[in-house]
């Protein structure tokens, strides 16, 4: 599904006479904050994992959505041309699951909760996805894929099951830090003739009683693993700039991505930035589907704006984990329409001022942007509209309503209540 950037504003750093970013992302792969060099024009690739479509999202999904919207739009702010990539999982045994328990069909529980999923997107207000992309649109390159790891000695059938072989991959364990010692003692998918037991499958023959597909190991349906490593080779080709995803999917996931794009092209590296935000955890524990312990995104709008659960779930910093609370989002929403009033009142007195000039929105800006650059630290960003921002701004009420448009635009939340 293609979708248009076409409610980010264009490059606003451009409007106000571009400045020198000093962006910095703290990288999972080399546990730090590196530079981003942004240079005005170029496109930036980002791949984020998307949902598995057999129920409806909750906050921590939301969570981990409006976090890269954030940071597209921002890199858009800067200059950059942003091209974001969202998987949908359609094809798990989860989604089967799903359809027995519904007493459907895997066709109807995908379109359902697709739908769902894009309901909830557009009410959160993420904006900045460029292509969703369904999984089942790309089994022909997972089988190519699969055929070119068996052909090149990565990958072995046991047990009617193709497995990645991670002894031919020497850096596996990279990204999550790991040994084989330490991975080892998470075994993954047990079976007696494994080679090794942090190797994973690429083809399965025993699952999905419905949509199993031809291949050359026999009728059956891919590895979770695969399927990701089809959509961003096929979409963004050897390497691309950014993944995203929460850091539960570091390992295996992410590490199994990596070793099999890597075996199959032999480039390295395969993304330049891997990004990971933290979980939302629910009376203690973190919110799942899996254990039904979840708020839902369509609870919670219900209830709650898009600005107010947006406002609430970037005051934390996207890499720290956060206790959900339905008391902390109330008290997010006062905050946050109290910030609206405050900027209601400038705008009335911006009306009867002449307009701002560019140098004083771009100082009104520098606390703004420095935490923005400071590994998108959302928390700081909005500590500067609450306080020095608005109170600066009272001297210069013209520029301080144009910078407080400029913050929306980026954060995705609107503080100028401009419909």
């Amino acid at each position: 599904m293609r979708l248009k950037n076409a409610n980010i504003r264009p490059a606003v750093a451009q409007d106000l006479g571009l400045r020198r970013s000093r962006l910095a992302l703290f990288n999972s792969m080399s546990q730090r904050k590196e530079a981003y060099k942004v240079v005005p024009g170029e496109t930036v690739r980002m791949f984020v994992c998307g949902p598995t479509v057999q129920s409806l999202i909750h906050v921590g999904h939301a969570r981990t959505y409006v976090f890269y919207d954030v940071l597209a739009r921002y890199l858009t702010n800067l200059g950059l041309r942003v091209e974001f990539i969202v998987n949908i999982t359609d094809v798990d045994d989860r989604i089967t699951e799903a359809a027995k328990s519904e007493g459907t069909s895997t066709r109807r529980v995908v379109e359902k909760y697709s739908a769902a999923f894009f309901e909830d997107i557009r009410g959160l207000g993420v904006r900045s996805v460029t292509s969703f992309e369904p999984v089942s649109k790309y089994l022909q390159v997972m089988i190519d894929q699969i055929s070119v790891l068996v052909a090149e000695g990565y990958a072995y059938v046991a047990d009617g099951v193709v497995f990645f072989d991670t002894s031919k991959y020497p850096r596996y364990g990279r990204l999550s830090h790991q040994s084989k010692g330490e991975m080892s003692l998470r075994p993954l998918e047990l079976t007696p003739n494994k080679r090794n037991l942090t190797d994973f499958s690429l083809w399965r023959p025993l699952v999905l009683e419905e949509g199993k597909w031809d291949s050359p190991w026999g009728k059956g349906s891919p590895g979770w693993h695969i399927e990701d490593t089809a959509v961003t080779l096929a979409n963004f080709g050897p390497q691309y700039d950014i993944h995203g995803g929460a850091y539960e999917l570091v390992y295996p996931h992410h590490e199994a991505e990596l070793a099999q794009a890597e075996s199959l092209t032999g480039i390295s590296p395969l993304v330049r930035y891997w990004v990971h935000t933290g979980l939302v955890n629910l009376r203690g524990r973190k919110m799942s589907k899996s254990s039904g312990n979840t708020f839902l995104v369509k609870q919670v709008l219900k209830d709650f704006g898009a600005d107010e659960l947006r406002y609430y779930l970037l005051s934390w910093h996207y890499r720290d984990d956060v206790e959900f609370r339905l008391a902390d989002l109330r008290r997010a929403s006062r905050d946050y329409l109290r910030a609206v009033s405050r900027v209601s009142d400038l705008e009335a007195l911006a009306k009867r001022r002449e307009t701002s000039r560019e140098e004083e929105v771009r100082e009104l800006l520098s606390g703004f942007y420095a935490a923005m650059d400071d590994d998108i630290d959302t928390p700081k960003a909005i500590e500067q509209v609450e306080g020095s921002l608005l109170r600066e701004s009272r001297a210069s009420p013209a520029a301080g309503y144009a910078a407080l448009k400029v913050v929306s635009d980026v954060l995705g939340v609107d503080f100028v209540r401009r419909g």
